[in-house]
């Protein structure tokens, strides 16, 4: 059974997805594999069911009949930290990359794996447990003071400067920082980091690990942290720290 680590209920996951059998299906797989998983064909419907009671992480297609999924990830990421996953036929980079940028955990393209979204959805309750954690004692654990070192928290889902300021990472932020900081001041190829997303580099497009650096970037912006991640030409990025 796929628990919560601090209790023992079920990891709640709703599915919004209009196409009957694919909904049915994958409620099906994930209850199958230990989730408490709901499915809904609608906006509207979600939204009822989540005012009711709010679940721990949301798959969601784009082209639903009354609003577009990228919305709803607005939304849903604008007022809480819930769990975000997109499960689409669209596969464009440009829809990755808004989807991504929008704050998603991750970006399935259809047909999806019930197997490999539960181990991602395992993996995006990770960094929440590890957001709440830091939230209920008020701050992040604090780097050391005067080390001039940036940190790695919480199982690697807190990033802290040197001042102990923290940053909160999805799981794609996740896996490339920690990928950076494995090679801390040297260029890491983007092949490199490219892999650490779980991509395949025959089929993979580099841009999204651009798209992973530029929002981490924005994040860090406006939390006031000045991120010392830089684009190394020809080559990929580099963490000096």
């Amino acid at each position: 059974m796929t628990t919560r680590p601090d209790t023992d209920k079920k990891i709640v996951v709703y599915l919004i997805e209009d196409e009957e059998d694919l909904q049915e299906a994958l409620v099906y797989s994930l209850n199958q594999l230990g989730f408490a998983a709901s499915g809904f064909s609608t906006a509207s419907e979600f939204y009822r069911a989540y005012a009711v009671s709010r679940c721990d992480i949301v798959v969601i297609d784009i082209e639903l009949p009354d609003e577009n999924g990228f919305s709803i990830a607005q939304h849903l990421r604008s007022a809480s930290n819930v769990g975000i996953v997109f499960a689409t036929a669209r596969g464009e980079l440009n829809d990755r990359v808004r989807g991504l940028r929008g704050g998603a955990d991750a970006y399935f393209v259809k047909p999806v794996h019930a197997e490999e979204l539960a181990a991602t959805l395992e993996g995006v309750y990770r960094r929440i447990k590890a957001s709440k954690s830091s939230a209920e004692r008020g701050q992040p654990p604090a780097a050391p003071r005067g080390t001039g070192r940036w940190t790695l928290k919480e199982g690697d889902w807190i990033l802290c400067d040197p001042d102990g300021r923290g940053l909160r990472l999805t799981m794609s932020e996740r896996a490339i920082v920690a990928c950076l900081f494995k090679q801390r001041n040297k260029p890491v190829d983007r092949s490199q980091l490219a892999t650490a997303l779980g991509g395949d580099l025959e089929n993979f497009d580099l841009q999204r690990v651009d798209a992973v650096v530029s929002r981490l970037r924005r994040k860090a912006l406006a939390a006031g942290m000045s991120l010392p991640l830089h684009a190394v030409r020809g080559t990929g990025y580099q963490f000096q720290a």
